[in-house]
């Protein structure tokens, strides 16, 4: 099959049209600063044996002098096992980084004085600065000298965002010893800027559209996942025609593809999009021979052909852009100096919903940038103005106020800004509110669905959420007047939603016949003002070990016994009195005796007579 498809490639070039080659290795201006891969693969890393205490090592090493970072931090909830002492977190950087963390526990902290954090000194946090190692090798050594033992290590470049689950291994290796290309999967993902790009302009006439190769390569030892998310989107559209886009693996690995957008796809490895699957498709193995393919497809509409390499994705954002976008005539204008202050506008102003309100948020800096007084800015209804919540303003109102309207599921209304010397800014404010689907699952795999929590096992709860921002979740079960909070999992990312994952695994489920499940999702946003959904679900508890027993439960048990126990004693007490009354009976009869052999007597002589043979006459003799 490979040597005719190899035979069809050559004979496309052979009769394809006559454009010229493409001139590559020119730098890269069309890949937006948004193309992000996430994997879990570390340059160095190791896990070791959980001890007494939790202590997690991230050694991060940043190109530039200054960096901003996303920690998101997770932890499997507590059993009656595990120690409590708070986790040990320590954080190195070589560089000037601010590091932005979401870590909702009780926990332990160490970074040098070059790392800033948005972390207030709160109770629940030691935090600590230290001159720490930048070497790794050096920096294990000294969190063992500290701390005993470590629980994981990571050596990181350049991540952009970092989830990390503290995971408490009491099976692992008995001591963290660092490895290159360490896979830390299930405990760390981090994302990273994609860099690795190579642009191929083809000096077309009139070209119209772009390509984009994007080739996933694996370290050995390959991780564990086997499919790769992918999100395609367009950054200018419509487009003349759509972009065209290769995607590349190895063999044995597939893609899920999320994109509401026209574009071209071409896969090496089986896929999914929007729930069709889409066998695979022959794409050749090396860069050159990839972008040739590219080449040759594309003809005389091509512009650029850009080679994207990454290793180890478990899932790729990528913006892609038209080589010719559809746009209306523009009457050519005098242009006039940017407005910095409608900029920083457009540039800050976020918005979210829930089914009950509408919140906007901006910097407070827009306060000192456009000279204004934070009455000047309001919803459409002007008496509805903004407040000051510590670094940004805020706008809040329920659904029914400050003449918002209802299209659908989405709350509209404007913000106005009344400048004093200039126009006054006004945007339209269009916000979707976002739902959840909460399922129920006895297994791990998430297949069939069901209403029931079982206490003889580990049940699972999947919320799907179309949220776009990072989130803060959680799912309690409520039994009677008692809360039980699920613990989390790393959620299941794609760029079209949110897989949020709990389990009960540890909690102990009370013995009762029905509970009601209730998640929570809020928006990921800084300012100190929630603003969540909600959705619940009732359910029924079970057990199912008294089931395979027949279904019998404790009170019936317990009544079986004591009737088992109950006619025991009864057949007791009859035998008992039937054997006193026939002993009785038996005292009362007189006992015959036998004479003696010099006693004669009628009885006796008659049984002699009769008994008589010559062996006993002769012994009575």
């Amino acid at each position: 099959m490979k040597v005719l498809q190899m035979f069809l490639l050559v004979l496309s070039l052979q009769m394809g049209p006559s454009v010229s080659m493409p001139l590559c290795g020119l730098p890269n201006k069309d890949i937006s600063p948004d193309a992000v891969v996430q994997h879990s693969l570390t340059t160095k890393g190791c896990i070791g044996k959980f001890l007494n205490q939790e202590v997690y090592v991230l050694n991060l090493y940043f190109s530039a002098q200054d960096a901003f970072l996303h920690l998101e931090v997770s932890r499997d909830k507590l059993d009656g096992e595990m120690s409590e002492k708070p986790p040990v977190l320590i954080i190195n950087s070589n560089a000037n980084a601010f590091i932005f963390f979401a870590i909702n526990f009780p926990a332990i902290l160490h970074y040098p004085e070059s790392v800033g954090s948005s972390l207030e000194l709160k109770s629940e946090w030691n935090i600590s600065k230290k001159d720490l190692p930048l070497n790794s090798e050096e920096l294990l050594q000294w969190a063992k000298a500290n701390f005993s033992e470590v629980t994981f290590f990571a050596e990181l470049q350049n991540p952009k965002m970092i989830y990390l689950d503290l995971k408490k291994d009491k099976t692992g290796p008995e001591t963290c010893v660092l490895q290159d290309n360490f896979h830390a999967t299930n405990i760390l993902q981090a994302d990273y800027p994609i860099v690795d790009i190579q642009t191929c302009i083809v000096p077309n006439p009139e070209p119209v559209k772009n390509a984009y190769i994007v080739h996933v390569t694996h370290e050995h030892p390959h991780p564990s996942h086997r499919v790769i998310d992918i999100n395609v989107t367009i950054t200018n559209g419509p487009c003349v025609k759509p972009p065209m886009v290769y995607l590349k693996s190895e063999e044995g690995y597939s893609w899920n593809i999320h994109n509401h957008e026209n574009i071209g796809i071409r896969a090496s490895g089986n896929s999914t999009l929007h729930s069709f699957t889409i066998a695979a498709q022959y794409l050749p193995e090396t860069k050159d021979d990839l972008i040739n393919v590219a080449y040759l497809n594309g003809a005389a509409d091509l512009k650029s052909i850009s080679y994207i390499h990454v290793l180890d994705a478990a899932s790729v954002n990528l913006p892609v852009s038209c080589g010719s976008s559809v746009t209306q005539e523009v009457v050519p204008t005098t242009r006039q100096p940017e407005d910095q202050c409608d900029k920083l506008l457009n540039s800050t102003i976020h918005y979210m919903c829930n089914p009950d309100q509408l919140i906007v948020s901006m910097s407070k800096e827009v306060l000192t940038v456009c000279g204004l007084t934070v009455e000047k800015i309001s919803l459409q209804d002007s008496t509805c103005t903004a407040t000051i919540l510590e670094d940004y303003i805020v706008l809040a109102t329920s659904k029914t106020s400050c003449n918002c309207v209802m299209a659908g599921n989405s709350i509209i209304n404007s913000i106005r800004v009344r400048r004093e010397e200039s126009k006054d800014f006004e945007k339209l404010v269009m916000c979707e509110i976002p739902t959840i689907k909460v399922e129920v699952f006895q297994s791990p795999d998430f297949t069939l669905p069901t209403k029931t929590f079982d206490v003889a096992q580990v049940n699972y709860v999947r919320v799907d959420t179309s949220l776009v921002n990072r989130s803060v979740s959680k799912c309690d079960l409520l039994v009677g007047n008692r809360t039980l909070v699920l613990n989390k999992s790393r959620p299941q990312l794609t760029m079209e939603t949110f897989s949020w994952i709990f389990h009960t695994q540890g909690l102990s489920l009370p013995e009762t016949s029905s509970a009601n499940l209730s998640c929570a999702f809020c928006y990921g946003y800084d300012i100190p003002l929630n603003c969540c959904i909600y959705e619940s679900l009732d359910v029924a508890i079970v057990n199912s070990s008294k089931t395979e027993n027949g279904g019998l439960g404790m009170e019936s048990v317990l009544g079986i016994t004591f009737g088992a126990f109950l006619i025991g004693a009864l057949l007791t007490a009859a035998l008992w009195f039937i054997y006193t009354r026939t002993r009785a009976s038996f005292k009362m009869q007189p006992v015959p005796t036998m004479p003696g052999g010099s006693e004669s007597s009628s009885t006796n002589h008659s049984i002699d007579s009769t008994q008589s043979t010559p062996c006993s006459t002769s012994s009575r003799a």
